[in-house]
């Protein structure tokens, strides 16, 4: 973690510094591999001004906090920091649990062809009728849960199976 503090209108003591990076110690936990801190405190008039700005592996996070002290104004911007870079940490826990989950739902369709064993988790029978296309549709209509319908067409005496797609509208997969 690499921390750079700047002075405007105000000169950086090193007791000023030091209190700084103590505060900033705290931040550490959420730190990438290029981590840039900058702080740059700042007087207007009787407020005391604060602003970080991390830079993390290119995302960029800036808090500013504004107080008559400027070590309450260290403080209250260091916890907002905190707070942001938890906030962006768990973003992305989260977003990279529902990858790994959409991934394993991915390979349970698409299977693993490296998998010598393979177990059938449900079995369902279906009674394979003499129908139409119209029939068919009627009766795949008729059941809300499942998604499609093998039956044997009754001009050709092939099976075939219908399945349902969005909107309402309805698919056919044909022998060759």
């Amino acid at each position: 973690m690499n921390i750079k503090v700047v002075g405007k209108n105000i000169e950086i003591t090193s007791a000023i510094k030091e209190y700084i990076e103590k505060r900033l110690e705290r931040l550490e936990k959420f730190e990438a591999d290029k981590t840039e801190i900058t702080v740059v405190c700042s007087v207007e008039r009787e407020d005391q001004i604060v602003e970080i700005q991390i830079n993390q592996n290119g995302e960029f996070i800036r808090v500013e906090e504004r107080n008559t002290d400027l070590y309450a104004s260290i403080d209250l911007a260091t916890d907002k920091a905190e707070r942001q870079l938890r906030k962006d940490k768990e973003k992305r826990a989260k977003k990279n649990k529902d990858a790994s989950i959409k991934d394993k739902a991915l390979n349970m369709f698409v299977g693993d062809n490296n998998k010598e064993e393979k177990s059938v988790s449900k079995v369902m029978y279906y009674d394979t009728k003499p129908m139409t296309f119209e029939d068919a549709k009627k009766s795949l209509a008729d059941r809300k849960d499942d998604l499609f319908m093998p039956f044997v067409d009754v001009e050709t005496g092939e099976v075939n199976v219908i399945y349902k797609r969005g909107e309402g509208l309805y698919g056919i997969v044909l022998p060759e």
